[in-house]
Parts: structure tokens; C-alpha cells; sequence
């Protein structure tokens, strides 16, 4: 995690040189100084400012003395008159964005209802701001080569066999018709999130600590992908020569197959949660699990599960779900069951949903968008339940203020949040 903020606060360096940087530029470049864990970025910041030692720039060689000087000192200065700004500028609407956030999270504790009203937050006391996750993932080509998409907005990533994949606005996209067939892995390290655009034209959106396997150019008669952790979909329609549509194929965390024509569906399947999650929001889906033993990823790679076919047909507002019964290794398909799909897709439009899910899930949700580990000091609460919605754009700092001011107990240590309640 550190390499990525080291990555960016260079990337942003070189806008402020460049004459490029925002208001909001400035602030994530303190941001990313604020969140230092190591003592590593700000080290390097007071080298750069003190010019002490040379700071390694993979973006810039060979290494510029007055280039760096120079763009310290237009930040030393931009930042400068931010502080000279009066405060009631940029303070209010943020005390109103905490009302806001405040009010909407409710708690249920031991069957008191709790509402907190226009009361922003205390600060918590804590080192270092923990940052909200943000647009990111790490694309491994064919050949094992990595490239890191966190900080480029616009330009080619890679060509491949006659594919070439690149950045446009922040999405990964792919254009020509590859001459061979080569897999790409598009993955999401906790605490960022990513969208792709495969070379059919299907739309993915990556949840946190997820992954999607997926070939520079689709040929055959149908299409195939493997996915772990949380994904959404929504397939583009392609005719093969008969007119017939071509099949979409997913496999999901060699737990299960999804059988889709053209459609719109959540899929969420976390290797540490017991219960795989299909969720259709538009079209017609088929889902698919082996009668047996969880299958090998070389069984279930290639797009089928093997063993006698156990199936469900999802119509839009319904979810099925594969769950790990008492027997470690065998899996149970449910009957589908309508759902609130706004409460599935929280995820991708920016919101914690923590309306009817448990205590623990809700803290498994914060661990992924923030890459910290909850620990229970006392057990997980039995006697806990949260309910509401909340932006996912606010520090860990700020939403344990808003826990605190409920009712949980709990406390940072470093990457830590430890529940006490």
C-alpha cells in the first residue's frame, strides 16, 4: 500500500511542477503526507524540501535538482494561501456533510433505538488519517508483467497480438482483434475498486480484493471468464454467424457457473465468506453448481463445473445463493428469492449499505474499502445491529467519530480497528 501512495505522490508532484495541479491535487498530496504509516513519504517529503538527498523517480530521470525545488516551493506556497483562506470557506460544508452522515446511521442496540441529530463528530485520536479506497487495480498480462492503473487517467497500457488495451477516463478499455488468444488478469488489492470494459464490450466493475480473468479477444461460440471476489456485470449481446446469441460464461470462484445470453447481474464471492451471491438486476441468468466436492480451478477454469448439474433461473430481483454447510466442503444451492438490488449495488455507487446484514458483515465491508483487520477484543456483538447508508468517501477516522457517537466501542491502532463492545 505504501508503493501505491509513493507511486501517486510523485504522479501529483509533477502535475504541481507542470502547472497542471488543482485545489484538490494540493490537498491529496497532504492527504497522502497525513496517511504516512512508515515514516517513508514523509521522510521523502523533507528531502525534497531540505534537498538533503536524491529521491528516486522512475517518471522523471535523470534527477533534477531545480525541477523538484521549484515544485516544492510553488506547493509550500499554494498551501500557504489555502491556510490563509478563511476557514468558514471550506469548514461548513463540510459540519453539514457530517450532519448529514450522522443522522442517517442508525444502531440497535439491545432494542433501544439510538438516532444520532446534527451532532458532527469527535475527533478520534489517532496518528495517522486512515484514506477511503479509491480507483485502482493491477492489470497482469500474458507474459506475467504487471502494470499498476492507479495513477494513469489516459493512455496505452499495453498492445498485445494485435489488442490494444488502454486507459480512457480512468476505465480500461481494449481495441483491434487480436490475432491470438492471450489472458489478461484485471485485480483489486484491498481498499480499490476498477472498471473494465473486456474486449466484447462488456462492462465489469471490480469491488475491493477481487479479480476477473479474461482473454485479449473472444473467439468460438461462446465467452468466458473467472472471477474471485465482487463483480458486476453487464454483458454486451453478440450474434454468432447462426443468429443465435452468443453465451456469456462466468466462473465464479470455482464454486459455481453463470449461464447469461445479455444481461445485468452482481456477483459476490469472497474466498473468507461462506455464502457465494448472485444477484440479477436485468435479463436472465442461469446459475450452476456441481453436485460434490468444490471443484479444481483446471475442472472449472475452462468455463464448466463438472458433476451432475444443480441449477437455478434468476428473473430481475432475485438472488440465489451457494452456501458452505457444516460439511467444510460441500456447497447448497438456494431457491431464488427477491431483494432490495439497491442494497447489492451500494458497493458500486459509492455507499456503505448497512441495512439488514450482520454486525459482521458490515465490519468485513470497512476491512476490504480500507485495508484494515477488524479484531474483536471481546467477541463478535451479539447484541450490535447497524442500519443505514454512508458515503464511502470518508476517512476510517471519521466513520469510527460516527460509531463512537452511537454507541460501539471501538478504537484505532495503526491498521487496527478494534471493537470493544
Amino acid at each position: 500500500m505504501e508503493q501505491f501512495l509513493k507511486d501517486e505522490l510523485l504522479v501529483l508532484l509533477e502535475k504541481a511542477r507542470a502547472g497542471h495541479a488543482t485545489g484538490v491535487d494540493y490537498s491529496r498530496i497532504a492527504a497522502i503526507i497525513n496517511a504516512d504509516q512508515t515514516g517513508e513519504l514523509i521522510a521523502e517529503a523533507d528531502n525534497f524540501l531540505a534537498q538533503e538527498d536524491h529521491v528516486p523517480s522512475r517518471h522523471i530521470e535523470p534527477y533534477n535538482y531545480d525541477y523538484w525545488q521549484r515544485a516544492f516551493l510553488e506547493i509550500k506556497q499554494t498551501w500557504q494561501q489555502q491556510k490563509a483562506q478563511p476557514a468558514k470557506v471550506k469548514r461548513i460544508p463540510k459540519i453539514r456533510y457530517w450532519w448529514v452522515a450522522a443522522s442517517i446511521l442508525l444502531i440497535i442496540a439491545v432494542g433501544t433505538y439510538v438516532l444520532i441529530k446534527k451532532t458532527p463528530p469527535q475527533q478520534v485520536a489517532a496518528s495517522y488519517k486512515i484514506l477511503p479506497g479509491k480507483e485502482g487495480a493491477i492489470l497482469t498480462l500474458a507474459d506475467g508483467s504487471q502494470v499498476l492503473l492507479d495513477s494513469i487517467q489516459n493512455g496505452v497500457v499495453a498492445m498485445q497480438a494485435g489488442t490494444t488495451a488502454k486507459i480512457v477516463n480512468g476505465t480500461l478499455v481494449y481495441e483491434g482483434v487480436g490475432k491470438e488468444v492471450e489472458y489478461n488478469v484485471m485485480s483489486t488489492p484491498k481498499a480499490r475498486k476498477f472498471h473494465v470494459i473486456l474486449p466484447d464490450g462488456t462492462n465489469a466493475w471490480l469491488n475491493s480484493a477481487s479479480s476477473i480473468r479474461y482473454p485479449t479477444t473472444f473467439t468460438g461460440n461462446e465467452r468466458k471468464v473467472t472471477i474471485t471476489g465482487e463483480v458486476y456485470f453487464e454483458v454486451a449481446t453478440l450474434r454468432l454467424r447462426s443468429g443465435l446469441k452468443m453465451p456469456f460464461n462466468v466462473n465464479v470462484n470455482n464454486q459455481a457457473q453463470i449461464e447469461v445470453l445479455g444481461t445485468h447481474f452482481n456477483v459476490k464471492a469472497y474466498d473468507n465468506e461462506r455464502v457465494l451471491k448472485v444477484t440479477l438486476l436485468e435479463g436472465k441468468v442461469k446459475v450452476i453448481k456441481a453436485d460434490g466436492n468444490r471443484p479444481s480451478y483446471a475442472k472449472a477454469s475452462a468455463g464448466k463445473v463438472e458433476g451432475r448439474e444443480e441449477s437455478v433461473i434468476l428473473k430481475p430481483g432475485e438472488q440465489a445463493t451457494i452456501s458452505q454447510s457444516s460439511q467444510q466442503s460441500r456447497f447448497r444451492l438456494s431457491h431464488p428469492i427477491p431483494v432490495q438490488t439497491d442494497g447489492v449495488m451500494a458497493w458500486k455507487n459509492g455507499v456503505f449499505d448497512f441495512n439488514d446484514i450482520s454486525f459482521q458483515d458490515a465490519m468485513a465491508q470497512l476491512e476490504r474499502w480500507y485495508d484494515i483487520e477488524v479484531v474483536y477484543e471481546k467477541g463478535i456483538p451479539t447484541n450490535v445491529e447497524l442500519n443505514g447508508k454512508m458515503t464511502k468517501d470518508i476517512t476510517l477516522n471519521e466513520l469510527v467519530g460516527i460509531l463512537e457517537k452511537i454507541g460501539v466501542k471501538c478504537r484505532l491502532e495503526g491498521r487496527k480497528l478494534l471493537i470493544q463492545s
